[in-house]
């Protein structure tokens, strides 16, 4: 009996004597993993490529154009021509991520209108040139919002024919404001589309020295405006 205690209790001692032991292996990952993750490195999030920073875009287009205001007083833009299709060019150098200096060339055709005389020629065309500053919302992404303000020049010629008419009526002055809004998607990375609407605002400096058809009176200078809607790609082969 003496005997059968004295094994029990040796086997008791040694199993409370394990017991450390066992719980050490049970906690001894955990606080492995706990150390572990302690000392991780955190994760470093970097920015997006840089798509826009020292590039060189080149975007031509393609957009429907429409005169309004007046070329002088008594001479309405939509007198005698209506909208029509204009064809441009768009150069961008990138300032920083979302800058860059823009430059554009942009030549309309417009046709005649019902006011126009029967038997009679309307024709209309102009030209703008100028610069200007893009502003673009988002960067490293596959659509590519942008905003535009700019000044530029233009020229605009009215062909007007018809019986006992027979005159150019050419016009050049600033378009002190342009505005643009556009947005442009990128299948390819160095190949973007997209749409744009641009308002142009200005004045005619120089005017022809005879009256608009149909007036009498010295010319004065107001105000002219023009609305484009159309499409452009971009093509840009640093990105």
């Amino acid at each position: 009996m003496n005997i059968l205690m004295r094994v029990f209790r040796s086997r008791s001692f040694a199993f409370l004597l394990s017991m450390p032991c066992f719980v050490g292996l049970l906690t001894e990952p955990r606080m492995a993993r706990a150390e572990q993750e302690q000392h991780e490195d955190p994760v470093v999030l970097r920015p997006a490529p840089d798509s826009l920073t020292n590039h060189i875009a080149i975007s031509p287009k393609i957009a429907f154009i429409v005169p309004t205001g007046s070329a002088e007083k008594r001479f309405p833009q939509r007198a005698y021509v209506q909208a029509g299709p204009s064809y441009g060019l768009d150069l961008a150098y990138g300032l920083s991520r979302y800058v860059a200096l823009q430059a554009r060339f942009e030549y309309g055709m417009l046709s005649a209108n019902d006011q126009c005389p029967n038997g009679g020629t309307c024709e209309a065309t102009t030209l703008a040139f100028g610069a200007g500053v893009d502003y673009h919302l988002v960067h490293g992404a596959a659509f590519d919002p942008w905003l535009r303000a700019g000044m530029g020049y233009r020229w605009t010629r009215f062909d007007l024919r018809w019986e006992g008419i027979n005159r150019d009526r050419a016009y050049a002055g600033l378009d002190w404001l342009h505005l643009a809004i556009g947005g442009d998607w990128y299948p390819h990375p160095m190949i973007g589309l997209g749409p744009f609407f641009a308002l142009d605002i200005g004045s005619y400096q120089a005017r022809p020295d005879s009256p608009p058809p149909g007036t009498s009176g010295p010319a004065q200078a107001t105000v002219h405006t023009f609305v484009s809607l159309g499409l452009r790609a971009v093509f840009d082969p640093m990105r």
